[in-house]
């Protein structure tokens, strides 16, 4: 369990992938021979595929036009909608969940399709803890895709899948956390990429970019008990209230006390699930004045009680444990 810790020295998009949390992990190796084609349904977790061989076409629920990939490019769905992934534009599909049960994988390793050209795939999903991660997740396209070069991954990329491959494969005591620690490093760095690159492609204002941002991030991070408002914010980081104002939400999607509250909630929800600290205490940590008004605004954020979530947190990891 990751706690929410002081990142004073963080820039604007560590702020945003320090709040990424994977708790689980599932991959499969995958060779398909042409013709071949799946479909996946849509899940509430991000999903990705990464072409190593060959060449396919991904086509997404809601997106008007489907994404060609070539071995090296990988493609992370951040919110799990349904897609097809298949050789042609036109090769038949059949539902995934059919075809793992028609011929189950060996040992992670799955073989499907005509017998024809050859393509390779790593295909897997992500659990993704919703309160710290959703932001980050909400803040994304559809669709990542990161494109390889000559038909390789990038090296990062390259020696990540290299390494979970051998965990996988090994079957040693821990190996399962190893993937998933492995994981998160190739999901974070996937992200840092896909953001870096859309800012640099936009050419607007965003937390990887704007010092000013940046700042006014770490002091939320640093100070969140402190009685914010508006203009005292804008003073810590030099800006006019409206200037303030106009960038933080060009460079979030949101205002910056809104932003402000779900940190809070967020943080709020990590010490009830990490600590035994009191409603009262987490109130004052998180620059509530009552246990009243953090009760309130918990409830607003997440649907139930500060009391409710640490009881159902509780009984989840007895279960876990047993």
């Amino acid at each position: 369990m990751r706690s929410l810790g002081d990142f004073s020295n963080a820039d604007g998009l560590s702020q945003l992938l320090l709040r990424l949390s994977v708790s689980s992990t599932i991959y499969c190796l995958s060779e398909m021979t042409a013709p071949w084609g799946f479909k996946v349904a849509a899940r509430s977790s991000p999903a990705f595929h990464l072409l190593t061989a060959g060449s396919a076409w991904l086509e997404v629920e809601g997106e008007p036009e489907p994404v060609r990939l070539a071995a090296g490019d990988l493609v992370i769905l951040p919110r799990g909608q349904g897609h097809v992934v298949r050789d042609t534009p036109t090769s038949p599909v059949q539902w995934l969940d059919n075809i793992l049960a028609q011929t189950p994988p060996v040992d992670g390793h799955l073989a499907h399709g005509g017998g024809g050209e050859r393509s390779e795939l790593v295909c897997g999903g992500f659990a993704v803890d919703r309160l710290t991660g959703r932001p980050l997740i909400e803040a994304l396209p559809t669709v990542v895709h990161l494109k390889g070069t000559g038909g390789r991954a990038p090296e990062w990329l390259v020696t990540l899948i290299r390494m979970i491959a051998v965990e996988m494969a090994s079957n040693r005591p821990g190996s399962e956390a190893v993937v998933t620690r492995l994981t998160d490093a190739l999901l974070a760095q996937a992200l840092r990429q896909s953001l870096v690159d859309a800012d640099q492609a936009a050419g607007i204002s965003s937390p990887v970019s704007d010092p000013q941002v940046a700042r006014a991030l770490r002091l939320f991070r640093e100070h969140p008990e402190r009685s914010w408002t508006v203009p005292g914010m804008a003073s810590e980081v030099a800006l006019s209230r409206s200037a303030f104002g106009q960038r933080f939400r060009a460079a979030t999607g949101e205002t910056p006390m809104r932003h402000l509250a779900r940190y809070r909630m967020a943080r709020a929800a990590e010490y009830l699930r990490a600590t035994s600290a009191g409603i009262q205490e987490i109130a004052r940590l998180t620059g509530y004045d009552s246990e009243v008004s953090i009760s309130k605004a918990f409830r607003r954020q997440f649907g139930t009680s500060p009391g409710a979530f640490r009881k159902a947190r509780s009984v989840e990891m007895a279960s876990a444990q047993q």
